[in-house]
């Protein structure tokens, strides 16, 4: 009887061995970047990136193009991502998709309507980065190739984790964190922007590659700003880097004036915001206190370091620097776009809900009326550098 029992759990592990819906690698394209763009006759045109794998490895390689794109035009994503196959051969696999690049006039439209499918679609990861092609064509974004990492979709999504993790200045616009922000209440999405430097036209040619100055390169280019699921404005990438001062950003490298020799820079690794929410008579008010941990990594100034005097006179500096950098960027928000990406309403939501509730339809007339004062401290704790630069001895 043990024999059979044994026999028997054989069988059914045979069995049940594999996935349903195996497909093996030359059976399939995998697709890592969508463009989106409005179409003259239809309502959009879709254009995929797919990878043309035999020239992703160096045995295989012959020089050819390292990706394939394909665009079709018609009224929605499931219908267009169904029938690409009537130009690409093979069924297309968009469980690597890593980038979804929207044009401007597509996004001033509203994108809820194509976020829709993704969203609920289970051919696709929720992980993928919503991006806005910024003075360009969402297409010739993911035309665009690159010596190092050849295909364009994953050169973005490299680039903007390496961004995040050394300058802190990337907003993580992730398909989750967009839908989270669309239904938060006190809070809008925002999303990364790029542009091409260069000539997009030469861009897309495999040869461009070959120069040691490229005809033309992708770029960060700070960050989009919605009201609910439609593209208001912009932010540049150093405003973009401030409002992720108030998002508690990772670790960056901040710089300030010290004086007329110049700048000190100070390399953060630690950095906490917190938000008290209020109202000061019929207007929120609202306290943003940031404390920040940071090393001096450059220093132009003679100022000795080896002086307490210093680090105190420098932390004093960077304090005025980061609450002031800070302000504007807030500020102009609100003044020009008016639209709440920060999350102060649904500070207000969660510290004074009543009151919140009392506005929260409409929350954006609120924000633009706030009071929002900001409060740096910042701690060095050490130097990064030699103690004795060769400056301080250059002017003893």
């Amino acid at each position: 009887m043990r024999g059979k029992g044994i026999l028997l759990v054989l069988s059914v592990i045979v069995i049940l061995s594999g996935c349903w819906d195996r497909k093996e690698l030359d059976q399939v394209s995998l697709v890592t970047g969508l463009a989106l763009e409005v179409s003259d006759d239809e309502a959009f045109s879709l254009t995929i990136e797919a990878i043309n794998a035999s020239e992703l490895n160096d045995q295989t390689a012959e020089g050819m193009t390292p990706t394939i794109t394909y665009e079709l035009k018609g009224l929605t994503m499931a219908e267009l991502l169904n029938k690409m196959n009537l130009g690409i051969t093979r069924e297309l696999n968009f469980s690597h998709t890593r980038t979804l690049i929207i044009d401007e006039k597509v996004a001033k439209e509203g994108i809820s309507r194509f976020l829709q499918f993704l969203e609920k679609s289970g051919q696709f990861r929720n992980d993928f980065q919503i991006i806005v092609a910024r003075g360009v064509r969402a297409k010739d974004i993911i035309t665009t190739t690159y010596p190092i990492q050849k295909v364009p979709s994953l050169k973005m999504y490299e680039q903007f984790r390496t961004i995040k993790d050394n300058w802190g200045g990337y907003p993580d616009s992730a398909l989750t964190d967009f839908v989270f922000a669309l239904t938060s209440p006190g809070r809008h999405p925002v999303a990364a922007a790029v542009t091409i430097r260069g000539n997009p036209n030469e861009g897309r040619n495999v040869d461009d590659n070959r120069e040691l100055d490229l005809n033309a390169v992708i770029e960060y280019d700070g960050m989009a700003m919605f009201h609910k699921d439609r593209l208001v404005g912009f932010l540049s990438a150093e405003d973009t880097r401030n409002y992720m001062w108030t998002q508690d950003i990772d670790q960056t490298t901040a710089t300030a004036d010290c004086g007329e020799d110049g700048f000190f820079a100070l390399q953060v690794y630690n950095s906490h915001t917190k938000v008290t929410a209020n109202y000061d008579g019929d207007a929120p008010a609202f306290t943003l206190r940031i404390i920040i941990e940071g090393d001096i990594h450059d220093n132009q100034c003679p100022d000795s370091l080896g002086e307490i005097s210093t680090y105190e006179r420098y932390q004093s500096i960077m304090e005025d620097h980061l609450e002031q950098k800070l302000t504007t960027t807030i500020t102009n928000v609100q003044n020009k776009y008016g639209v709440d990406v920060f999350g102060f309403g649904e500070h207000l939501s969660k510290q004074q809900y009543k009151k919140f509730k009392e506005h929260k339809d409409d929350w954006d007339e609120e924000f633009k009326k706030a009071k929002i004062s900001v409060n740096a401290k910042v701690y060095i704790r050490r130097d990064g550098m030699r103690t004795k630069s060769f400056i301080e001895q250059v002017d003893e």
